[in-house]
């Protein structure tokens, strides 16, 4: 009678579900595992003791995963169980078909965009190529640029205004030095000086005292401008 009443017993506890509360088994109960890749089933023993909590994921789950929400617990365990079933679903959701189209559709770009990079790229090295011979060309007119400025500063080295005002000064000081060689050696004849020496003197005198004077004003008018920086417009030619 004993053995009978035990034999119920471990029937009517084998009848339990195994969704029921730990409280109603007595305890955890070993559950038997999945083929391959399935998680261990959900328990309300494993489930929080706070309806309200439950009642937050059940919304949260609604609101994220509403496919899953609205099946039932025979068909989640289905989708838990055989892992085909559970990739079709996930293959017809909207996300996954969404993504799939982007995924698609970015690859296709890409390939259409590497098939154009890799059409351009003769031309890309025809263009390196001439890009290459037109710098070596504006290098080598660089070069000759700073070539010419340098001889245009050498040119106008002799006519910078400190070098012309020296020359008219020089020029002032040699007529002066001639009228005074040419009184001196009429000073210094001891013989007496007839009428056309006279007058050879004083036309060859009278000369180099006018060009002394006039080449003495120019130097003194440009020196003036020069130093008062409004040299331009003055005479600075040496030729009469």
């Amino acid at each position: 009678m004993s053995g009978e009443n035990s034999g119920a017993d471990s029937r009517a506890a084998a009848a339990l579900s195994e969704f029921e509360p730990a409280v109603a088994r007595g305890g955890p109960v070993d559950l038997r595992p999945y083929e391959t890749r399935v998680p261990e089933p959900m328990n309300n023993f494993n489930l929080p003791a706070d309806t309200r909590v439950i009642a937050e994921k059940v919304q949260r789950l609604g609101e994220q995963f509403p496919t899953f929400a609205n099946k039932s617990a025979d068909d989640l365990e289905d989708l838990l169980r055989f892992e085909d079933l559970f990739q079709a679903h996930i293959d017809g959701l909207e996300q996954v078909q969404l993504m799939r189209t982007l995924e698609y559709e970015l690859r296709e770009e890409n390939e259409r965009l590497a098939e154009v990079n890799l059409s351009s790229e003769e031309e890309l090295r025809k263009m390196r190529e001439n890009v290459a011979e037109l710098q070596m060309f504006a290098s080598s007119l660089t070069t000759r640029l700073y070539e010419l400025v340098q001889e245009h500063l050498d040119l106008q080295k002799p006519y910078s205004p400190m070098l012309l005002l020296q020359r008219l000064r020089d020029e002032s000081r040699q007529l002066d030095e001639q009228a005074e060689a040419v009184a001196a050696r009429l000073l210094s004849t001891d013989s007496t000086t007839d009428t056309a020496e006279c007058e050879d003197f004083v036309r060859q005198y009278k000369q180099l005292r006018t060009r002394f004077h006039a080449s003495d004003s120019r130097t003194r008018l440009a020196d003036a401008a020069y130093r008062s920086g409004t040299l331009s417009g003055v005479p600075m030619s040496l030729e009469r």
